[in-house]
């Protein structure tokens, strides 16, 4: 009867009963992170210290002030593995992960009744600065002054 049971088991919920998402996410081992936090620093992966830098804008973070995230690359939670995980500043990640609010409105009353955060990672590359283009139209020398052009008149034949 057990087996039978276990066959025709149902799935685990994704929402609990207020109707929110429940978060499967696990975070890092202390020892993934350790080994994160001494290769940003440029340090031996044994070798702790208390002080290590952003892998983006290189500030200077230290251990324990909550100033720091570890994110993953790939953006998949599931992959908490040392490669995929990256040591950044709050601010640099706030700039990689752009947050999205849709609204949710009811099926009969059309009346929004929530909100659905989206999140999209962007990215860390740096971007590259445009070189200005020289324009070689030739402007004038004084944008306010008035210049009238005359007019050319079609002919017209009666």
């Amino acid at each position: 009867m057990s087996n039978l049971i276990s066959q025709f088991s149902l799935p685990k919920p994704r929402y609990n009963l207020s109707g929110k998402k429940i978060n499967n996410r696990k975070a890092f081992k202390v020892s993934t992170k350790k080994k994160e936090w001494n290769k940003a620093a440029g340090r031996d992966e044994e070798d702790f210290n208390t002080a290590s830098y952003c892998h983006v804008c290189k500030r200077r973070l230290s251990w324990g002030d909550r100033s720091y995230e570890f994110d993953h690359k790939d953006n998949n939670n599931s992959n908490n593995s040392q490669k995929n995980c990256y040591l950044v500043c709050r601010v640099c990640h706030g700039k990689a992960t752009v947050v999205k609010k849709k609204k949710v409105k009811d099926r009969f009353t059309g009346w929004t009744t929530g909100h659905k955060t989206i999140k999209k990672k962007v990215g860390y590359k740096k971007q590259k600065r445009k070189a200005k283009k020289k324009s070689s139209k030739k402007k004038p020398s004084n944008p306010f002054s008035l210049e009238i052009k005359p007019i050319k008149m079609p002919k017209l034949r009666f």
